[in-house]
């Protein structure tokens, strides 16, 4: 008898175990089904709302065409050429992010439709698919499905752009790589992105445009570039920010086109530099003004803006910048971008304008050349930040027939007008961390 109850009760417990993971999968399924549902929704709703987006009206657009004797994209003009440098839109494309990807679409249409720009450069983390509940994302994996919303978003407003990848357009756990998000950017649908992958032996991003005038001389080389996302493709990386540098693979691909251009041109060409990451000469100029008291020295000049990072104990710095994970190298020293490309080398590069460090606008002279944060576009990735307007906007180059150049740090609610009450109220005075230098 006593075998008989007990074949029964384990037996009952087998049953229960059974009903418990069968219904542990059940709510699974259904959790999945409903986020899917949600995630659909929030899709059809935001790229509704882009839809209506008014496009831009220009009197006279600039029409980019491919120079047969370059084979790169080329703007021509005998007047001024503008180009507008937009940085970490981190569109999340679910419903977590829905209120504020219309608050990114709203502020940057407001923005291009008063500047005008005759060229766009997405900088980097356009897209944000990461998990909303851990990382402030979307919800949704599916980088594709939201890379296409931005696309859409741009080929709507009518102004040309290109795009440089930064660490979260692609990261581990997404639905597609770099190279299949290349070839969505360069489908013939989308007829105001001029991106084309000039150089594929290491990265994706990685292109050259040209300026010209109407006599046929380059007036100023465009290199959008690349800088990779993390050292592998390890979820470990990816949350613990172990950044990839610009390979050198990379630096001989521009060291010979400048070294092409400059013969076909007859003079060397010089050149303006855009990617996401930025290098490890923002670390070393931003730790030489820090400890001289935010005074110039002999290296480097302040010019505008702020440090607004916290100073991470991992690195002992505000700049995020690519091979900070290498902290037994000093951070000018973790590739040879700078040291080919710069004064010490073939001397081509006059500016580097990248993102990535949200709260970073500041920008500098390094050696001769202009180190340049831009201004954040980010809504989403950092909590809270979406209440608060002081960083947000965009860089405008304006490139003149002589080759001069100048650029304008342009916010978003004073210059351009975007309202302050759209879907979050923002104090456009207050910046996200009080805690910044150079202090005020």
């Amino acid at each position: 008898m006593a075998d008989k109850e007990k074949k029964s009760v384990g037996k009952m417990i087998l049953k229960v175990i059974k009903w418990f993971f069968l219904g542990l999968l059940i709510l699974i399924l259904s959790v999945l089904l409903i986020h899917t549902i949600c995630t659909g929704v929030a899709q059809v709703l935001l790229r509704n709302y882009i839809k209506d987006v008014e496009p831009v009206v220009y009197e006279n657009q600039l029409v980019p065409e491919v120079d047969e004797k370059t084979g790169f994209y080329t703007i021509t003009s005998d007047d001024d050429i503008r180009i507008m440098q937009l940085n970490d839109l981190h569109i999340g494309g679910g419903l977590a992010t829905l209120k504020k990807d219309k608050k990114t679409v709203y502020e940057v249409a407001t923005m291009v439709q008063k500047e005008k720009p005759d060229l766009i450069i997405l900088n980097g983390d356009s897209i944000f698919a990461v998990p909303d509940l851990i990382f402030n994302g979307g919800g949704t994996l599916n980088n594709k499905m939201v890379s296409k919303e931005v696309a859409l978003f741009f080929d709507t407003l009518g102004a040309y752009y290109t795009v440089a990848f930064g660490n979260h357009d692609t990261e581990a756990f997404d639905y597609t790589n770099r190279e299949n998000l290349g070839k969505l950017y360069m489908d013939e649908k989308y007829k105001y992105c001029i991106f084309n992958s000039d150089f594929d032996g290491y990265g994706v991003t990685n292109q050259c445009i040209l300026l010209k005038d109407t006599k046929d001389n380059i007036k100023k080389a465009l290199f959008v570039i690349d800088s990779n996302d993390y050292i592998d493709n390890s979820i470990s990386s990816s949350i613990n920010w172990r950044y990839d540098t610009i390979n050198d693979k990379q630096i001989d691909w521009v060291k010979d086109t400048v070294k092409s251009l400059s013969e076909k041109n007859g003079t060397e060409i010089k050149s303006l530099f855009f990617f996401h990451i930025p290098t490890g000469e923002f670390a070393s100029a931003y730790a030489e003004l820090a400890a001289n008291d935010f005074k110039d020295t002999e290296d480097v000049k302040y010019i505008e803006g702020i440090w607004g990072e916290e100073v991470s104990e991992d690195i002992n710095t505000r700049i995020w910048y690519g091979g900070c994970c290498q902290t037994d190298k000093d951070p000018k020293d973790v590739d040879n971008f700078f040291e080919e490309l710069g004064p010490d080398g073939i001397n081509t590069m006059e500016a580097i304008f990248c993102a990535h460090d949200h709260t970073n606008n500041a920008v500098v002279e390094y050696k001769g050349v202009l180190l340049a944060y831009g201004n954040s576009l980010d809504n989403t990735a950092y909590s809270g930040i979406a209440a608060y307007g002081p960083q947000r906007g965009a860089v405008v180059i304006t490139v003149k027939n002589d080759g001069t150049w100048t650029q304008e740090h342009k916010n978003a609610y004073k210059d351009y007008g975007a309202d302050t009450n759209k879907f979050i109220n923002v104090d456009a005075s207050t910046w996200y961390r009080p805690d910044y230098a150079p202090a005020k």
